[in-house]
C-alpha cells in the first residue's frame, strides 16, 4: 500500500491508549517477543491489549491462548490494528505499514542488536520519520544507527535490549535437546554471522562457512571428545542449510532456528547456557559481553569480508576483546585456555562492555515501557 495513503489514514484514525502492536519476524530471537513475555509475566495484560502482527503460522498458534494477546493475521486486520494503536514496537521494520507517524502515536524501533558490520540497508534519509524513537544500547551503537538511519539525538533511548534479559535465565535449556550438560567439562557455543543470503541478495565473503569444512569438522570432533567439550553450532537463519552441518558427530551439536521454535526456546536462553562464545563479526558478542564469559573471534576471512560488507568502525579488531582465531590450531589453543582457566581478556571485555552496553542492569523491558508511558 502506498505510504502516503497509510500516512493519511494514520493521521485521522483514533488511537486507543490500551492497545499495543508488535511487529517482528520470529519469536525465537526478537526483542519484540522478549518484551511481550515481560508484559505477560508482569501483569501488563490486565490493562493493555497486545496485538502481534506476524506472518509465521507457528507464532500465531503459539500466542493463541494468552489473555489479551491477539495474533493478527491478514493485511486488512494488521493495518487496522496498527493504525489504531497508541503504541507500536518493531525490530525489523514494518514493511508496507511504515508511515510518517502522527503525534498521537508512539512508534518504537527496538531493532535487533548493536552492529560491528556495515548494515546492509545503508543510509535511509526518510527512515527516521517513520519511528518516534530508536533503541540503542550505548552511545557507540547510537553513532552507527545515526549514520545508517538518520535518527536525531532526541529520538534515541539508551537502554539494553529486552532479549538480553534471557542471558541470565537459569532454566536448563539443554535438557530440552536431550543434552546432559553435566557430562561435559565445558559448553562452547559457535555462532557465526551469515556470508551469503540469497533471499536478501547478500554475498559478503568468498567463504561459505568460516574455518571448517566437512573433513576438518569431523577431525575437530575427535579433539572435542578427547577434551570432553560440547561444541554447539547455531548457524545464522539466513544461511543454515550448509551441507557440512548435516554430518554425524559425537560432541558437535547443531541447533537451528527450527529446533528452537519447535521447543519454544528463545535463542538468548540458549546463549546464556554457554561457558564461552565463538563468533566472528556478529552482533551477538556485544550482548554476550554482559555475561563476562570468554569470547573467541574466528576471523579467517576478515580481509575478504572487509572488502565486501565492511565494518562501521575503522579498526574492528580493536573492538573484539578475545583471541583472534584464523585456523583450527589457534581454536584449540583458545579451548585449552578455557579448560585451564587461563583468561587474559577479562579486563578488555570489561572495557568494551562498558563502551557498548551502557545499561547493564538486566531491567531493560521495564525501562522501555516506563519511557513510553506503558504503566501497569
Amino acid at each position: 500500500m502506498n505510504k502516503a495513503i497509510i500516512t493519511a489514514f494514520n493521521k485521522v484514525m483514533p488511537k486507543y491508549k490500551n492497545k499495543v502492536v508488535f511487529y517482528g519476524r520470529s519469536r525465537y530471537d526478537s526483542n519484540h517477543h522478549a518484551l511481550i513475555q515481560y508484559m505477560i509475566k508482569n501483569g501488563y495484560t490486565d490493562k493493555y491489549k497486545l496485538y502481534l502482527v506476524v506472518s509465521n503460522e507457528d507464532d500465531l498458534s503459539f500466542y493463541s491462548d494468552i489473555k489479551n494477546l491477539y495474533p493478527v493475521k491478514g493485511a486488512v486486520s494488521g493495518a487496522y490494528h496498527t493504525l489504531t494503536a497508541k503504541y507500536v514496537f518493531h525490530c525489523f521494520g514494518m514493511g508496507a505499514m511504515a508511515s510518517h507517524i502522527p503525534q498521537r502515536q508512539t512508534v518504537f524501533d527496538i531493532w535487533h542488536g548493536t552492529t560491528l558490520k556495515t548494515l546492509g540497508s545503508g543510509a535511509k534519509s526518510d527512515y527516521a520519520r517513520r519511528s518516534s524513537y530508536m533503541l540503542a544500547a550505548s552511545e557507540f551503537s547510537k553513532k552507527s544507527f545515526k549514520k545508517c538511519f538518520g535518527y536525531s539525538d532526541e529520538q534515541f533511548f539508551i537502554c539494553g535490549y529486552p532479549r538480553c534479559e534471557q542471558l541470565i535465565d537459569k532454566t536448563d535449556i539443554l535438557q530440552k535437546f536431550d543434552i546432559d550438560k553435566t557430562r561435559y567439562t565445558k559448553v562452547v557455543l559457535y555462532m557465526p554471522t551469515f556470508r551469503k543470503a540469497e533471499q536478501f541478495g547478500y554475498d559478503d565473503s568468498t567463504v561459505d562457512f568460516p574455518l571448517f569444512n566437512g573433513q576438518t569438522l569431523a577431525e575437530f570432533d575427535k579433539y572435542l571428545v578427547e577434551k570432553n567439550i560440547l561444541f554447539i553450532i547455531k548457524p545464522h537463519p539466513a544461511q543454515d542449510n550448509i551441507g557440512i552441518l548435516n554430518g554425524n558427530f559425537s560432541n558437535v551439536k547443531v541447533i537451528k532456528n527450527s529446533g528452537l521454535l519447535s521447543k519454544n526456546i528463545m535463542l538468548y536462553s540458549l546463549v546464556g547456557q554457554a561457558d564461552a562464545l565463538l563468533t566472528d563479526y556478529s552482533s551477538i558478542y556485544f550482548d554476550f559481553l554482559l555475561t563476562q564469559k570468554p569470547i573467541g573471534f574466528i576471523i579467517d576471512d576478515i580481509n575478504d569480508y572487509s572488502g565486501k560488507r565492511g565494518f562501521v568502525v575503522e579498526n574492528p579488531l580493536d573492538y573484539m576483546p578475545g583471541e583472534k582465531i584464523k585456523d583450527i590450531e589457534e581454536l584449540k589453543i583458545f579451548l585449552n585456555n578455557l579448560l585451564s582457566g587461563n583468561d587474559g581478556w577479562a579486563e578488555e571485555r570489561h572495557k568494551i562492555n562498558d563502551l557498548v552496553n551502557f545499561d547493564q542492569s538486566f531491567e531493560f523491558s521495564k525501562k522501555i515501557l516506563d519511557f513510553v508511558g506503558i504503566i501497569k
